[in-house]
């Protein structure tokens, strides 16, 4: 035993040998895995990793996050496991692609290639899903897709957030199951916070998608529950754009554990309270209608809340927007809470 685990360190580190027998690295991983039955790793670390192993050496692979995972970064995992979960959302971030569509239509079209199976639109998930044959249709009547097994009992998200993506994204397809008592604590330990609500911002000054005026209402809201007692390691501030991604890192600097960042950086993550900073330049109107593309990016943006979502921005013109105009009707106009005396 104690050879095979030297074995694995040597697999780890790189230094075992290019030729070494499958079966002898197979031995080497297996006494680890009887000693530690999982193993965590990414895909980029993968086939070095495992860069001995033939096909169905490993049971089981369980990839997390499977809607971001573009299908050609798992294949090589797949390939090597006889049994695979896939564990993700198909109507949450989508992969994010180096090739563009033009070249990616190409190769498509010279290969014989349905559309259909474009990376630019197809997930891991979404390949795992279509070979399921147990499951059901969900999303909005432009965009349904087809999910196998799915989860329906939504277990995160105090009101109004979950009704705000139930209706927006899963067609009232999800079941509210989130007890109540983790939110009579919250509001038992810092005082009724104000229930989450938009504070409207007109983009006057802005900087690029950076709004000055916003990053003051977002100092007032950091403030108050810094002063009520909220552990800033609960609360996210996220933003759709880089420019304002850029303006949170002083805020970073003064509540150490503030989570900041841009929406594409908080999927897989969650806060009691979600602080959305919406910024967009008004001479570039197409900014918005990009955020608003698909329900995806606000989807996670709203279901990363646990008990307050407060957005900062103009009402007016991100209201026009497709899925915005939803967000609107469940979180009323109201002014940032007033900085503690």
């Amino acid at each position: 035993m104690r050879q095979s685990l030297h074995g694995v360190v040597d697999l780890l580190t790189g230094s075992a040998p290019r030729d070494l027998p499958e079966q002898d690295a197979l031995a080497a991983w297996q006494a680890l895995f009887f000693v530690v039955p999982v193993v965590s790793t990414t895909f980029a670390s993968f086939a070095r990793m495992f860069s001995h192993l033939g096909r169905e050496s490993i049971g089981w692979v369980l990839i997390d996050e499977g809607g971001q995972a573009t299908p050609q970064s798992a294949v090589g995992a797949l390939w090597r496991a006889r049994h695979g979960v896939v564990v993700g959302d198909p109507l949450q971030l989508e992969p994010i692609t180096s090739l563009s569509s033009r070249v990616e239509g190409a190769l498509a079209r010279a290969h014989g290639v349905d559309p259909d199976w474009s990376p630019q639109t197809l997930s891991a998930q979404r390949l795992a899903d279509r070979a399921t044959p147990l499951g059901t249709w969900i999303g909005t009547a432009e965009a349904r897709v087809w999910v196998g097994a799915p989860l329906t009992v939504h277990r995160r998200c105090d009101q109004p957030m979950f009704d705000l993506v139930n209706e927006l994204v899963y067609d009232r397809l999800m079941v509210h199951a989130t007890g109540a008592g983790g939110r009579v604590a919250f509001d038992e330990a810092h005082g009724r916070l104000p229930a989450s609500k938009w504070i409207d911002v007109p983009p006057d000054g802005a900087r690029g998608h950076w709004v000055p005026a916003e990053g003051e209402r977002l100092d007032r809201i950091l403030e108050t529950l810094h002063a009520r007692g909220v552990d800033m390691a609960d609360v996210m501030v996220i933003a759709p754009f880089r420019d304002v991604e850029r303006e949170l890192r002083p805020r970073r600097r003064r509540y150490p554990d503030l989570a900041a960042g841009t929406i594409h950086t908080a999927q897989g993550r969650e806060a009691d309270v979600v602080v959305l900073i919406l910024g967009g330049d008004p001479r570039k109107p197409g900014a918005k209608a990009w955020a608003a593309e698909k329900p995806n990016l606000l989807n996670v943006a709203a279901s990363r809340a646990r008990r307050r979502l407060y957005l900062i921005g103009d009402r007016g013109a991100w209201a026009e927007q497709r899925y915005f105009d939803v967000l609107a009707r469940y979180l009323p106009d109201g002014e940032a809470a007033p900085p503690p005396a």
